[in-house]
């Protein structure tokens, strides 16, 4: 079996020339690829949708400030370990459910931000409308709106990178909804 020669770098350009391409024309495709790129993630990071949404950066302070409102005033229903109550998905004798779980096991990851605050704010007074019983109490008096989100940024640091990505893009669903 011969060797195959490998082309020296002159032989390369000559082959290029030939095929019409240039060092310059290669220049100007890839400086043309770098502004699309950077086009496009100044888009996302404005708030646009683009093909891919990213997962915004959760803050460390913002994780331990929800950490301490979840403990103070979630776990209590919703598990210290955001594991819910048993057989969560049943009802209870009232009619009303059990706390869901928050972790990955759950359906928290299905909702987006707006859904989840206004779980929050609201209580199992948003509820009502669609005749479902919650025992929720509504946190819109007691907790800030920085507590609740925070609350809420706790959460997802807990979700693997997949459900976090899942629940961004419901958020993004939601916001472009809101909108039109």
């Amino acid at each position: 079996m011969p060797l195959r020669r490998i082309p020296h770098s002159e032989d390369c350009v000559r082959n290029d020339r030939e095929k019409g391409f240039s060092v310059q024309r290669c220049f100007l495709i890839l400086l043309v690829l770098v502004a699309t790129a950077c086009q496009a993630a100044a888009e996302l990071s404005s708030g646009g949708t683009g093909d891919t949404a990213v997962i915004p950066t959760l803050a460390p302070a913002e994780i331990r400030l929800g950490q301490t409102v979840y403990t103070q005033q979630c776990a209590s229903c919703h598990g210290v370990n955001l594991e819910g109550q048993p057989d969560w998905k049943l009802p209870n004798e009232d009619g009303s459910f059990r706390a869901p779980p928050h972790d990955a096991s759950g359906h928290t990851w299905h909702h987006g931000d707006q859904t989840l605050l206004d779980a929050v704010r609201l209580g199992g007074a948003r509820l009502q409308p669609m005749n479902v019983v919650s025992a929720m109490p509504a946190y819109g008096e007691l907790l800030s709106e920085q507590e609740m989100t925070a609350v809420l940024v706790y959460i997802k640091s807990t979700w693997p990178k997949d459900l976090q990505l899942y629940q961004w893009e419901a958020t993004l669903r939601e916001h472009t909804q809101e909108t039109e």
